[in-house]
């Protein structure tokens, strides 16, 4: 049983502090979650733990944190860093994704990540299929799930003992994939065509340099672009459909979530819903130019376009997958598979439709 483990120390850290009320995780929090994750893992008898080194040495401190803490398991997890070259750290997000194409190689069953969309996005970048448990720990997190940390170390460890038992809990997210001028990449939630062709402050935070959105989720209860395609044309989860946005001064008016605490007025000139065999083109074919353009994946300004260049934008289905960390747990209880690892035997079978009706008995658990 082998889990992998991303966590960004920097992934909370950008300018969206300075404009909205992201929240900053800091090294110590970042470190508690770590810890609770291990609390989770143990609990399912997971022996063996891949991670990523970092600067902040997170997993280590998580470590230090637990052997101090009354109640911490007897016996965790063994930790062990993936090999990097150069430093042997990951500082940003091709070292991510090197990490993660190291955890993938090695036979993790799936990755836990604490991070915002860009350390899920570099992470899909370097395993494209991997098993995602993606815990917010970023700006607009719309990408992660809302899970404790301790019910995500269980709900990995639990799935990464029995795969086949909790296949169903594996949910399918489509992204997006763009053909650049620099070349072919992906994101996971959105990308933006601003205006300005320069990337030196990576973030997105200015409402008047948006010019186009393409989103591979539209929800207006998250913030981000992901949050103001919501509020211009919401698409329910599980459609399989994109959304295009074409902001301008003449558009009509809407109130779009673009960071935590920041609500902020845009127009819109139109709004296209799409999907897997449709293409968009950034800018859209007919848009006057308004001078240099940058696109922008996940939140980071990233590909600047020359005059006259385009990106070719498509839905990918059935996408990446993402565990159902709560849907893993309740499937666990109802087939009583939550009991201490020396005792777990005598499970139903996988697939059994009876498993979710038949009530456990407390006695037999104990046997």
């Amino acid at each position: 049983m082998l889990v992998g483990l991303v966590v960004n120390p920097g992934a909370s850290r950008d300018v969206r502090r300075l404009t909205s009320l992201a929240r900053t995780v800091d090294a110590v929090e970042q470190a508690n979650a770590v810890a609770r994750i291990l609390c989770g893992l143990a609990a399912t008898g997971v022996g063996r733990v891949l991670y990523m080194p970092e600067p902040t040495h997170a997993v280590e401190r998580a470590r230090e944190l637990l052997a101090v803490t009354r109640g911490a398991p007897a016996r965790l997890p063994d930790t062990v860093p993936v090999r990097l070259p150069g430093a042997g750290e990951a500082k940003d997000a091709a070292g991510t994704a090197r990490a993660a194409a190291e955890m993938g190689a090695a036979g993790a069953a799936v990755i836990l990540t604490i991070g915002g969309d860009g350390t899920n996005r570099a992470v899909a970048t370097g395993w494209p299929d991997a098993v995602f448990l993606p815990l917010p720990g970023g700006t607009n997190n719309a990408f992660a799930l809302r899970l404790d940390p301790t019910a995500a170390g269980q709900a990995a460890g639990l799935y990464a003992t029995e795969p086949a038992a909790f296949a169903g809990a594996v949910r399918l997210r489509p992204y997006l994939r763009v053909e650049a001028p620099g070349g072919t990449t992906l994101a996971l939630v959105d990308v933006a065509l601003v205006r300005g062709g320069w990337v030196g402050a990576h973030a997105i935070w200015e409402p008047d340099a948006l010019e186009e959105a393409v989103v591979a989720r539209s929800d207006p209860t998250v913030p981000g672009l992901a949050g103001v395609a919501g509020a211009a044309h919401p698409v329910r989860d599980g459609d399989g459909a994109g959304v295009h946005i074409v902001f301008g001064p003449g558009g009509r008016p809407i109130l779009g979530q673009l960071g935590p605490g920041q609500i902020v007025e845009l127009r819109v000139m139109a709004t296209t819903v799409f999907g897997p065999g449709d293409t968009v083109t950034l800018p859209a074919r007919g848009a006057a130019a308004r001078g240099p353009l940058t696109l922008a994946f996940d939140g980071e300004r990233e590909t600047v376009l020359g005059p006259g260049e385009q990106a070719i934008v498509r839905l990918v289905t059935p996408g990446v997958r993402v565990l159902d960390g709560a849907a893993v747990l309740v499937r666990a209880a109802q087939t009583g598979r939550l009991v201490p690892p020396t005792l777990a035997h005598g499970w139903p079978e996988a697939g059994d439709p009876s498993d979710l009706a038949r009530p456990t008995d407390p006695a037999a658990t104990r046997r």
